[in-house]
């Protein structure tokens, strides 16, 4: 059964000044250590950007293995110097007790802290405090949810030219999440932040002309916009595109490139990919035959809950996906 797509630096030292000129050690482990020397300096220097963006690859694990106790080592230290973004993390990690413990009291008292800050930074046209702001009304963290709320500021956001804005105003529109579902609107604010070459844009835009949701049906389309956002490293227009080859839709079908694009997905994690891989290996399609192979990779995807995976496994007797 094959499911297809719905949809090395040695150990660094830092002492930072936080508030109160409190210092603060931040040691980076010499085997799981982001390989940008450049970024990891600047952080090291100090700059709040670079300490969020290395916190960030420990917490989703890009570029480095997830790591969600080294993500906090620098949210909390930006959080005590008053990052409303860190703080964010913060309260979401508590909230969710991701490498801290649970406590709905400490995630309140960071969401408090970050949404105030967010309020005020937005009412004054910060575009990326808008974001934030609009996905704490979406998610009610600390404000009771409020989809149309998080629409406004999405909006905003949008109109002012912001991508991520875009996409994401584009996104509750093919939703109906805050606004009327509407298909033309979504592919509207799709292709505004596709054009700027966000990824997620390009890929949601892609899935639109291969379903004609909001456009004309058009394969040649969708494989354009598949392959812009894949190229950037989108693991699910990855997937997509490799599905396409798969079945030769708007490209000449190709098992190999289909191979190579769900394992470029697969690779980051995309349990769908994953599990095409698995098919791929099993019935030697594209790529050598290997049992072996095929249950690596379903296994992945099971682990995911992808049904298609836990089938697959299943028909073989295997239910234990460790």
């Amino acid at each position: 059964m094959k499911k297809f797509k719905f949809i090395a630096i040695s150990v660094f030292s830092l002492v930072l000044s936080a508030c109160g000129n409190k210092s603060v050690n931040i040691v980076i482990p010499d085997n799981n250590c982001p390989n940008d020397k450049e970024l990891v300096k600047k952080a090291m220097q100090g700059d709040e950007d670079a300490g969020l963006q290395i916190a960030e690859m420990y917490y989703k694990g890009e570029g480095v293995i997830q790591d969600y106790t080294e993500a906090i080592k620098w949210y909390r230290l930006l959080a005590e110097k008053g990052n409303p973004y860190a703080q964010y993390y913060m309260g979401l990690c508590h909230d969710e007790g991701r490498g801290l413990e649970a406590s709905l009291t400490r995630a309140m008292e960071y969401y408090k802290q970050c949404f105030l800050e967010f309020k005020s930074r937005a009412e004054k046209g910060d575009k990326n405090a808008m974001l934030y702001l609009g996905k704490m009304y979406s998610l009610g963290k600390y404000v009771k949810e409020d989809k149309t709320a998080a629409v406004k500021w999405y909006r905003e956001a949008a109109e002012q030219g912001d991508p991520v804005g875009q996409y994401t105003l584009g996104s509750c529109y093919e939703e109906g999440k805050g606004v009327a579902r509407s298909f033309e609107e979504a592919v509207k604010w799709y292709r505004q932040a596709a054009d700027l070459g966000n990824s997620e844009a390009q890929c949601a835009l892609g899935t639109c002309y291969e379903e004609g949701k909001g456009v004309d049906k058009s394969y040649d389309e969708a494989i354009k916009w598949y392959r812009l956002s894949a190229e950037q490293g989108n693991a699910d227009a990855q997937c997509n595109l490799g599905y396409c080859y798969d079945e030769g839709l708007g490209v000449e079908q190709s098992l190999s490139e289909a191979v190579n694009w769900y394992r470029l997905s697969a690779e980051q994690g995309n349990a769908t990919a994953q599990n095409n891989l698995g098919y791929c290996y099993e019935h030697g399609s594209g790529v050598e035959q290997s049992t072996e192979e095929a249950i690596k990779w379903y296994k992945l995807s099971a682990k995911q809950g992808d049904e298609g995976a836990i089938a697959n496994l299943k028909a073989k007797g295997i239910t234990d996906y460790d």
